[in-house]
């Protein structure tokens, strides 16, 4: 079973980001040459919410704490999950002592990096 499509050829697998608690949930991270962004591939099929991008200049600089706070999402998403518990993104938070929006446009979520607190 595939975990994603890679049928836009566009689109290519960058990372891949596997829950420590359960192996078989992996995300990939997508560099999408067109639109100058990084997107997730995953959480709508493992948790039916909206995949995230990221601006590309962006990850790049911050690739690790990047990748760091995917796992950290994906993480919390299965956990829910599993307490049957219902889970939604919220539109400003901090992780690790940075501020962060991620912001919903045209069914997908814009993460971003705010002021450091």
């Amino acid at each position: 079973m595939a975990i994603f499509d890679m049928s836009d050829t566009d689109k290519a697998v960058f990372l891949q980001i596997q829950n420590s608690k359960k192996p078989d949930q992996i995300i990939s991270v997508i560099m999408s040459d067109s639109d100058a962004h990084f997107e997730t591939r995953g959480l709508k099929g493992f948790f039916d919410l909206d995949e995230i991008w990221i601006e590309r200049n962006e990850f790049l600089v911050s690739m690790e704490e990047y990748a760091m706070l995917l796992s950290f999402l994906l993480e919390t998403m299965s956990a829910a999950q599993d307490l049957n518990l219902p889970y939604s993104y919220m539109e400003d938070f901090e992780h690790k002592g940075q501020r962060y929006s991620l912001i919903g446009r045209d069914g997908h979520r814009v993460l971003k990096k705010k002021g450091q607190l």
